[in-house]
């Protein structure tokens, strides 16, 4: 703006410039006063100046915490950072190695006819050739203009590095190679096919066509990018001059502000000089020179922002005048693109087009591909599932057959176990009656009442030791009870498992059975329905195929179906005999487990039996041992008849015979101590193999029951799936008829009214550019 830096001098010039009436109130004002004005407004400058730098202050340390903020954020990246160039430097290393590859592996079959086929890329370089067609295709967004297509490629090549080019290269190389191995399998094809056959001539017909086609279609696609860039060169020009208007209005707006602002300030000086040259003292008149400087700089100014506001109008007049050209311009190039509309939007042309028909064509063909490819993914589908079944029955019998297993071996092991332990009481039995043998035959007192002496000193400490250990083996035995409550609540439900797996197999293989009675029902809605389609293509235009050969392929169709559903029919026998067997065996060993189970109950009532007999016997050694006792005392009385006279020599003889009585009946006690010590330390041993097998077994059939439950979970939520599926099948079977025939009663009534829709659009469109043109008209105006 002009002027607009002086106003800030101007406004203290005039604040400084004392009114008339302030000059009569003080007609002798000294030049101290305005010193002091000075001075204050100084010191008010100041006090902003150090206010705006404490508020700058401010905003250095929060930016300087933002910054710290920021690279605090900042560190962590950069290890993703070189990670990433890492990854980088790797997926480039294997593109260049892979593209070597490929290179390698079609080097050998490559020629030079899509060279030829560039025309000008020619001149290009082969690293380029590919980027090239990516801008002239369309790819990338940047390929607005064909003019820019060197500048990019050079920004390309200018930034990726020598590895990026090999590999694009490489790429290049290799898909020319590929369409020269097309090129000659093609001709090699047509080079093997008969001379009379009227196939090659028709393919190089179509050929020919599509090729014709594709460069219609280009050459149309180009066009249409010209004009839209045209269009676009045009919106944005037609932007930039309405964005300068609004920026010229806006100066001259502002402009005209200052000339009033100036206008108002200049009446204001005139009525200060009036009113200054009427005055009487000498400070008004000492003045006077002054504001007369003022008015003429004021009136300079005024002159100046006059001449501007002139050229500004001028350069107006101009651009309006341009812009008037530029809406000329555009409403020519409306009327060409509502021209071209109508022509590339016209139904009945596009419709007659060969290259609709053949498309459409094409797209008949693909369908009927489809619908194969659908019935063979629909069957490799169902071998699926039928393997994945197959799989868990497989899964759960080799578990079953491992618990059983696994029982058998613990059970064979008890009985070994068992037989062990018969053997060593029978041993046992043995040697005590050999002992009470030659008790019975050795008289000798002085060895047995060693013996006796002997077990007495280790009598206490063993009888403790057997009390401790006939308490655990007592609390052992309770928890062996426990475990085989455990075992046995754990084959119930192992059995309950596997009725409820034989249940769900069965409502498996029921709802597969179900299933593919509805495929093939679909499928037959699906033959029927592509019959109705060839029906109405053969009525629509004519066909090369004959109905004889309609006929033959409809009739493998239904043998290819019957053949799989025999397929399917022989697939559940074979699964029915499987579990059959299955049955069968696991019956089997089920009786042989009853069996281990009726050998192991003998065991124990074997067990029983020797631990009865050795009762028996212990009670014989107690009445040896009080026959003993007797014939002790005997001897002692006739001792003590024959002894009279040596008083002193029986007394210790009774001591003796006391101590030895004592002595024996100690040493009896310790040996009866001592052989069920041994007797316990057996079945203790015994006891802890047990509970060790007991436990192995207790945990190897809970990892099985959690499989075999999980596997059961699995089968449940797959047949839950299986019947979701099923009924979203049928309702969306039902649904698929019932769009059927809404499709076939609305299309007879969309190409009724297509014609007269087009006729319609056809009047639209002219209308449309018309009232387009009239809106850029009254725009413009």
């Amino acid at each position: 703006m002009m002027g607009g830096t002086g106003e800030a001098d101007r406004k203290r010039q005039f604040s400084s410039i004392s009114s008339p009436t302030a000059a009569k109130k003080h007609p002798f004002v000294h030049s101290s006063e305005d010193k002091k004005l000075d001075t204050v407004v100084l010191k008010f400058q100041n006090q902003k100046l150090v206010q705006k730098l404490e508020s700058q202050k401010v905003e250095c340390v929060a930016l300087e915490n933002k910054f710290s903020q920021l690279r605090e954020k900042h560190l962590p990246y950069n290890k993703t950072l070189a990670v990433v160039d890492k990854s980088w430097d790797e997926l480039l290393d294997k593109v260049e190695s892979c593209s070597l590859r490929t290179n390698g592996l079609t080097s050998h079959g490559r020629d030079n006819k899509h060279h030829q086929d560039v025309g000008d890329n020619g001149s290009l370089p082969p690293e380029d050739v590919f980027l090239h067609r990516l801008l002239e295709k369309g790819a990338t967004e940047s390929s607005s203009a064909n003019s820019s297509i060197p500048c990019q490629m050079q920004e390309c090549r200018d930034s990726v590095g020598d590895k990026v080019q090999n590999t694009f290269r490489n790429i290049v190389h290799a898909i020319d190679g590929v369409w020269g191995m097309k090129d000659g399998l093609y001709a090699e094809s047509i080079k093997q096919l008969p001379e009379g056959s009227c196939m090659p001539n028709s393919s190089i017909e179509l050929e020919r066509e599509v090729k014709n086609m594709r460069l219609a279609i280009a050459d149309m696609h180009l066009k249409h990018r010209s004009l839209a860039r045209e269009m676009q060169l045009h919106r944005d020009t037609d932007a930039k001059n309405k964005s300068e208007l609004r920026q010229l209005k806006g100066e001259l707006e502002s402009t005209i502000a200052e000339l009033e602002e100036s206008n108002k300030k200049l009446a204001v000086l005139k009525a200060e000089t009036d009113a200054a040259k009427g005055g009487i003292f000498p400070v008004i008149l000492g003045n006077k020179r002054v504001a007369n400087d003022r008015t003429r700089d004021k009136e300079k100014d005024l002159h100046d922002m006059e001449s501007l506001s002139k050229e500004l109008q001028d350069q107006a007049s101009s651009r309006q005048l341009e812009l008037k050209r530029l809406h000329e311009e555009r409403l020519e190039v409306l009327k060409n693109l509502s021209s071209l509309q109508n022509t590339l939007k016209n139904v009945k042309g596009i419709f007659s087009s060969e290259a609709f028909v053949l498309v459409k064509d094409q797209i008949a063909k693909a369908r009927g591909d489809i619908a194969q490819y659908q019935a063979l993914f629909e069957k490799l589908q169902v071998e699926k599932d039928n393997l994945g079944w197959r799989e868990k029955e497989v899964n759960m019998k080799n578990d079953i057959g491992d618990v059983m297993r696994r029982a058998s071996s613990v059970s064979d092991s008890r009985i070994s176990d068992l037989k062990m332990e018969i053997q060593k009481q029978i041993d046992g039995r043995k040697l005590i009656e050999a002992k009470l043998e030659e008790a019975s035959r050795e008289p000798g007192r002085k060895e047995i009442i060693a013996k006796f002496r002997t077990f007495v000193s280790s009598f206490p400490e063993d009888m403790g030791n057997m009390q401790t250990q006939l308490r655990n083996y007592k609390e052992a035995s309770a928890d062996v009870h426990s475990l085989r409550a455990d075992v046995q609540s754990l084959s119930t439900i192992l059995d309950r498992k596997t009725k409820e797996l034989e249940a769900l197999s069965g409502r498996s293989a029921a709802q597969t059975s179900e299933i593919q009675k509805l495929q093939s029902t679909i499928r037959d809605l699906e033959e029927g329905d592509s019959e109705l389609k060839v029906i109405l293509d053969v009525h629509m235009r004519e066909t090369i195929y004959s109905r004889d050969f309609l006929e033959a392929r409809n009739s493998e169709y239904k043998a290819w179906a019957h053949v799989q559903s025999l397929n399917y029919s022989l697939d559940e026998r074979n699964l029915e005999t499987r579990v059959k067997t299955a049955i069968e065996a696991e019956a089997a060993s089920q009786q042989m487990l009853a069996a281990a189970e009726a050998k192991i109950a003998d065991l124990r009532q074997n067990i029983e039996r020797s631990k009865r007999e050795k009762v028996r016997l212990s009670d014989v050694l107690k009445s040896k041992h009080e026959e003993n006792e007797a014939y002790l005392s005997e001897i002692e009385t006739i001792g003590q008849a024959y002894d009279d006279v040596q008083a002193q020599n029986q007394q210790l003889l009774q001591q003796v015979t006391e101590r030895d009585d004592y002595n024996i009946k100690l040493v009896l006690e310790g040996v009866c101590a001592r052989q069920l010590q041994d007797s316990l330390l057996l079945d203790k041993q015994t006891m802890e193999r047990k509970i060790q097998q007991e436990n192995a077994l207790i945990n190897f059939c809970e990892t099985k029951a959690e499989r075999i439950e999980d596997q059961m979970k699995s089968c449940s939520d797959q047949v839950q799936k299986l019947s979701e599926t099923r009924v979203q099948k049928t309702s969306a079977l039902e649904n698929t008829q019932r769009r059927l025939q809404d499709i076939r009663r609305t299309t007879q009534q969309i190409m009724d009214s297509l014609e007269e829709l087009q006729s319609k659009v056809d009047r639209g469109r002219i209308n449309l550019a018309d009232l387009q043109i009239e809106l850029e008209k009254e725009r413009y105006t």
